[in-house]
């Protein structure tokens, strides 16, 4: 950070204030997103003093300088520049010192010009015209190029020592809007540890792991809930006892917990109606049913329905300034600073069917915990059957099988003889444990109270907590985002934000992995911007569509066309497959066993810099009125180890990381055309080949999951008339 008049100031940082001071800021949303609860402290802290070296002698005013983002943090050194400088020619330098609160002692009224600019955010940019010095202070702000920030003014006065008058004070509060992060959103906080976990296997071990440690509380939330779905399965899992393998299960686990456990599960069509039990089973509402037992659930429909205008909620910036710094709570600010969302609004009609219906169709897609207030677990994984797989996607997998499934049949997946229950999944999910906990936990908090407060099944037996804030930042860690889709009453939108954002600075590669691609609203913003970048490349994995049964086949097959016409060489569309053979005669007859993978992740990749992932699927619903709950991470150290890892989950062996974009998108097409080869000389041997016991040839070994594919035009499709936002 570099403070400068007009031939530059060296760097004044007061660190030890800047450490202290933004481990304690807190989020407090203006208009329709409520401050969290348990933020306001009982007093208000003191008057932030100049710095002692700033020549105050003379001064006939005093203007004060907080150097903050949208949120009211306080930037951090090293990333920030403030500059500050005359704009009378020959004038005197200015006098300042001090930051993340810099001052500036006035001996003579003049104009300054004030930039502000970080890494990572848009800068901004004024003049302040300083009057002789009168109380209250008479400066004006004028010429603001702020870019989507914020620039708000409150004027009073100052005793600097005990012996001088009071001086005139004008505070100025400059607000930099992220690049990337959703303004709207909760804080993008900074000193968070994130671990991608790549599939079931690794993703449920962790949360088995942090489940077994927690004494406090455990909150947890999820699109569907099965009590006997298994969260570790070792090597021996086939052989091993119903009991054994009970004792795994989300239910025991949580059962032998002595912290208290609160569950949200989502409802289909009405709250509590004739679908309630659908997501869930009956050892769960009789959990919810018991008031003695420490564990409480309840279910929650999303009630969205019919027309409505898409108009994402402003905020007040001076409302995130009061919550977040109590010296400025007996302070009044010049205007309202409201900052009106940069997403496009738009109707939404729910009515779209090809029959006309009015039914509320939406869900509550969330699926996230919080484990004692201290670690987090956000991603696209439900307690179902199908949640389960390892990274290696193996086609005779025995650990796939049903809970209930018999012994007899897990030793026919385990001889190659069967096929499992389930087949391959790809998903993701993170493990957090930093500041944004807090903010995972305040969305649960939110949506439970309402819950409560709206009389739920179960309700009575449910109790409200307070959630643990004042997290301390940990060493090395990254500054991350919780991002949502939230519906009315809440009407929250930073998952959009933050996407919209990202492609809109996107330079290099935008990369997809998702259940979906059908997001006309994402899908514009993509289109502008690669018009905008010659250079930009859009990778795209996601999984076939049925042409007779899914309702979102003509938005998919669209987009996929869409982007195949206006950037062929820039453009790819890929899915993932599992192989592997089976011997069906003796030794000489071996079939092959291709299984389309279910692509169910939910991943976002832009320039090695950014990463979105969580429940949200790329589709309209995901990103205006579905519950739901991603994590975004910016940063480059972080974000690119992470893309390798999952680019080299998916090109398998022999997969060489590389930080060119050219080099690691032509190995994906590379290995998808090869891929593709060998599927065709499967195919034209009918799928059956003669080895007697040689070892596969190379021509009919696939390498990695990756394969190509190519929708037909919508017109193949059995309904095309579902509105865009309903699929």
């Amino acid at each position: 950070m570099a403070i400068t008049d007009k031939r530059g100031f060296a760097t004044l940082a007061l660190t030890a204030f800047l450490t202290a001071t933004v481990a304690t800021t807190l989020f407090a949303a203006g208009c329709s997103t409520p401050a969290p609860d348990s933020e306001q402290p009982s007093d208000e802290e003191p008057d932030i003093q100049p710095d002692p070296d700033l020549d105050t002698d003379g001064a006939i005013a005093l203007v004060e300088i907080y150097a903050l983002d949208l949120w009211g943090q306080y930037l951090p050194t090293t990333i920030t520049e403030l500059a500050v400088t005359n704009t009378e020619p020959g004038a005197d330098d200015v006098n300042i010192a001090g930051f993340p609160v810099a001052h500036i002692a006035v001996k003579q009224a003049r104009s300054y010009r004030v930039a502000l600019s970080a890494d990572g955010h848009h800068p901004i940019e004024f003049t302040v015209d300083i009057a002789d010095g009168q109380l209250p202070s008479t400066a004006v702000v004028n010429s603001v190029v702020a870019n989507g920030g914020a620039v708000t003014v409150s004027r009073g006065s100052r005793v600097l020592t005990p012996d001088t008058d009071a001086i005139p004070t004008t505070t100025l509060y400059l607000g930099l809007r992220h690049k990337w992060f959703s303004a709207q959103a909760r804080p993008a906080r900074r000193g968070n540890q994130i671990d991608l976990l790549m599939d079931g296997e690794e993703a449920w071990t962790s949360v088995h792991s942090e489940l077994g440690q927690a004494t406090d509380s455990v909150e947890l939330s999820t699109w569907w809930w099965e009590s006997n779905f298994e969260l570790i399965r070792d090597a021996n899992h086939a052989s091993q006892s119903e009991s054994t393998r009970r004792a795994n299960t989300i239910m025991s686990i949580m059962d032998r917990s002595p912290a208290r456990k609160r569950v949200l599960v989502g409802q289909f069509l009405s709250q509590d109606g004739f679908l309630s039990s659908m997501t869930v089973d009956d050892e769960l509402e009789q959990r919810g049913a018991d008031t003695s037992d420490n564990f409480e659930f309840m279910g929650q429909a999303n009630t969205t329905r019919g027309v409505f205008m898409f108009d994402p909620a402003s905020f007040s910036f001076n409302d995130r300034i009061h919550a977040a710094h109590g010296e400025t709570r007996s302070r009044q600010f010049d205007g309202t600073s409201i900052i009106d969302s940069q997403l496009p609004t738009r109707t939404v009609d729910l009515t779209l069917w090809p029959v006309g219906l009015d039914v509320q169709h939406a869900s509550w897609h969330q699926k996230f915990m919080v484990v004692d207030g201290d670690v987090a677990f956000v991603g696209g994984m439900n307690l179902r059957r199908v949640d389960w797989d390892t990274s290696r996607h193996e086609i005779f997998e025995p650990r796939r099988m049903l809970f209930d499934s018999t012994a007899s049949a897990r030793q026919e997946v385990v001889n190659r003889e069967e096929l499992p229950d389930t087949g391959p999944r790809k998903d993701y999910m993170t493990r957090i444990a930093g500041p944004i906990v807090q903010d995972a936990s305040e969305v649960f908090k939110r949506r439970w109270d309402t819950a409560i407060a709206d009389g739920a099944e179960y309700s009575a037996g449910s109790t409200s907590y307070d959630v643990k804030r004042d997290l301390a930042e940990l060493p090395g860690g990254v500054q991350a985002q919780i991002t949502t889709t939230m519906p009315d009453p809440y009407w929250e939108h930073g998952i959009a934000e933050s996407w919209l954002n990202a492609v809109s600075q996107a330079q290099r590669f935008i990369f997809i992995e998702d259940q979906y691609f059908r997001a006309p609203v994402l899908n514009d913003a993509i289109e502008a911007r690669m018009n905008e970048v010659p250079g930009l490349q859009l990778i795209v994995i996601t999984k076939p569509i049925n042409e007779w049964l899914d309702p979102g086949c003509a938005w998919t097959y669209g987009a996929h066309h869409r982007f195949k016409s206006q950037f062929p060489a820039r453009y790819q569309l890929l899915q993932l497959r599992a192989f592997d053979t089976q011997v069906t005669w003796g030794i000489d007859e071996t079939e092959s066993r291709f299984a389309d993978m279910d692509v169910h992740s939910k991943l976002l990749i832009v320039d090695d810099v950014f990463l979105s992932v969580g429940s949200a699927n790329k589709n309209n619903r995901g990103m205006v009125y579905e519950g739901e709950m991603n994590v975004a991470v910016y940063d480059h150290q972080w974000v690119r180890a992470a893309r390798k890892r999952v680019i080299a989950n998916i090109l398998g062996d022999g997969f060489l990381e590389s930080d060119s974009v050219d080099v690691w998108t032509n190995q994906l097409r590379d290995a998808a055309i090869w891929n593709d080869l060998v599927r065709q000389n499967w195919d034209d041997e009918g799928d059956d080949i003669s080895l007697d016991g040689a070892p596969l040839p190379t021509m009919y070994a696939p390498n990695g999951f990756v394969y190509s594919m190519d929708f037909p035009a919508p017109s193949e499709c059995l309904i095309e008339s579902v509105g865009p936002d309903m699929t």
